[in-house]
């Protein structure tokens, strides 16, 4: 027999559900949060695996001596990386995430090429924007000297 005095440990049903009612009501209010949150997250991708591709280009020319290049087709959403030597062949090509476009009337090069030093050809700096659903622009800047940058 139990005496008066001690207490039972555990949660009774009702405790349970309040907290589970809590969990639905955040879980109600984070969502939509996500949901508005994530063409941002889409447009930093897209941006950062451009950059990489920039540079990748960058130094498959430097390393083998051979021009590469990046050819952005603005209408279609999407870039190639190509060499550029003997038979201009594909290396590879990416088609950007839904939601995310090049900005065409902001965009000042589309066929970005770096020569054997690592400079950007002439005619191929400038910068590059990609713009998503909520027109949230990202700029990627490709300076003479071969330098991408990506500003926060």
């Amino acid at each position: 027999m139990k005496s008066p005095n001690q207490f039972q440990a555990g949660f009774t049903i009702f405790e349970i559900l309040i907290v589970i009612g809590i969990i639905v009501l955040l879980t109600a209010i984070a969502i939509p949060n996500l949901n508005r949150y994530q063409p941002n997250l889409k447009l930093s991708a897209a941006a950062k695996g451009l950059t990489e591709d920039l540079r990748y280009a960058q130094q498959l020319t430097i390393t083998n001596q051979e021009i590469y290049s990046i050819n952005l087709d603005l209408a279609n959403a999407k870039y190639q990386l190509l060499n550029l030597e003997a038979a201009t062949s594909t290396v590879k090509e990416v088609l950007l995430p839904e939601g995310v476009v090049f900005d065409s009337a902001s965009t000042t090069v589309s066929l970005i090429k770096f020569n054997s030093y690592g400079a950007a050809s002439t005619g191929s700096s400038g910068q590059v924007f990609l713009k998503n659903s909520n027109n949230r622009t990202q700029v990627i800047n490709i300076k003479p000297s071969g330098y991408v940058e990506l500003p926060n």
